[in-house]
């Protein structure tokens, strides 16, 4: 992929080395901002389809492909979150020598976080702004049941509960069989980003870089009130936004957290919900 900043806006790149990456990404480097987007537990890319024409042309979109889903559906889904994180900063590096911006959700937010704190042990250039939705502070306590101690009918329960799995899919026996496996996996990747005994996020340097936390005012899992506590991460500002919805606002209020974004990301823009 080419990291320049010449090429038209929408053009797309050579195909990229790296399977984290969209086939047929377009070409970021037109933009003066690069957002990178990590999706939630059991999602996918995908999640991310419709940002690019709703942010416009001032923020190059790059939606982050975990393996497991989609165009990596033959790949073996990772349960080690070390792993993932030497995979992503060596895949993503190269993009990462312009300007950008990291968005998480839910488990995608750890995994921005995470990554964020290994770009800085390794010195090397950090996002201008950490974005993380429906993501509880590193520090929270880590759920004490492991996803292999539940049963799919427990799993689906969980996630449906918080909205995670479209009506469409509960129809379906094969397609939530595929879901939940999906999400079982991705669990347990995320339950490893601890080691056994350790204590989240104890002893961890604040970062430097800012924090927009997104919250849903209805999100059983991370509240809004939760969310403030993301503030102890960072010595630069953290503000939290709550917005309409559940666990999964960014499905049920597209237009409204897509806005709140734009505002975000865009230099001197106002904020508006």
């Amino acid at each position: 992929m080419r990291g320049g900043t010449g090429g038209a806006a929408g053009a797309v790149a050579p195909p990229s080395p790296s399977p984290y990456l969209l086939p047929r990404q377009p070409d970021p480097g037109s933009a003066p901002l690069r957002l990178f987007c990590f999706h939630h537990a059991g999602g996918a890319a995908s999640s991310f389809a419709d940002w690019q024409p709703r942010l416009g042309g001032s923020v190059a979109v790059v939606p982050i492909q975990l393996p497991g889903r989609e165009h990596r559906t033959r790949e073996p889904r990772l349960h080690d979150f070390g792993r993932l994180l030497d995979e992503l900063d060596e895949a993503l590096d190269p993009l990462m020598n312009q300007p950008y911006a990291l968005y998480g959700h839910s488990m995608g937010g750890l995994i921005a976080y995470e990554l964020t704190r290994r770009r800085l042990a390794r010195g090397r250039p950090l996002p201008k702004q950490l974005l993380v939705g429906a993501c509880p502070p590193p520090h929270a306590p880590r759920a004490e049941t492991a996803p292999e101690q539940l049963s799919d009918d427990e799993l689906t329960a969980w996630m449906t509960g918080l909205g995670g799995i479209p009506e469409l899919v509960l129809r379906y026996p094969d397609w939530l069989r595929l879901s939940v496996a999906l999400l079982r996996d991705d669990l347990r990747l995320a339950h490893s980003r601890l080691g056994p005994g350790e204590e989240p996020a104890v002893g961890h340097r604040p970062l430097s870089v800012p924090i927009q936390v997104l919250a849903g005012a209805g999100d059983l899992l991370v509240t809004p009130r939760l969310a403030k506590e993301w503030a102890r991460h960072t010595t630069a500002d953290c503000r939290v936004f709550t917005l309409p919805g559940g666990h999964f606002f960014h499905r049920s209020s597209p237009a409204i957290v897509l806005r709140l974004l734009s505002s975000l990301l865009t230099a001197g823009g106002a904020v508006r919900l």
